[in-house]
Formats: structure tokens, sequence, C-alpha cells
């Protein structure tokens, strides 16, 4: 069970870590707001895959900490990412 919880895990990391690049590919300017929200719904339209926004909130957060990628003043924790280091983040 223990291991099915770390491949779990890593799978999700790579569907976020999916999600973030896309995010990056498709955005104009030079930053990209990440939040759970956002990233929930890109898995969804792109990849048809359903993950609770907890979870993929947690690993935000986790993948933010990693990088130190500024927290936005926000209700919903959103964090501010310039397009330029999207290709030198760390997810673990």
């Amino acid at each position: 069970m223990y291991r099915d919880q770390i491949e779990s895990r890593e799978s999700l990391i790579k569907l976020v870590k999916k999600a973030i690049e896309l995010l990056a590919e498709k955005n104009i300017s030079r930053t990209v707001i990440l939040s759970s929200y956002k990233i929930n719904s890109v898995l969804k339209e792109s990849y048809g895959v359903n993950i609770k926004v907890d979870k993929i909130g947690r690993v935000l957060s986790k993948i933010a900490k990693l990088n130190e990628l500024k927290r936005l003043n926000t209700n919903i924790p959103k964090y501010k990412l310039q397009i330029s280091k999207v290709s030198s983040l760390k997810f673990f």
C-alpha cells in the first residue's frame, strides 16, 4: 500500500508539472499565476484527469517552497512564476 501511495504521488507531481508547462506555454506575458484551481482545470481539459483540488494545492505549495515562488496575498493560494524559470523548476 505504501508503494502505491508513492507511485500515485509521483504521478500527481508529473501531472502538475505537465499542467504548469502547458500554462506557461499558452501564456502571453512573462509571468504566470499558478493556483490549484487553474491547474485542475488544465488537467481536466487537456488530459481528462479529475483530481481533488486540495491534493493539487498540497503539491503546488511544496513546489512553490522548493523554488521560492512568491505567494500572492489572496484567500486561495496563488504563486507567481516567471516563464523563463519554468524549465529549471524543481519538483521534488
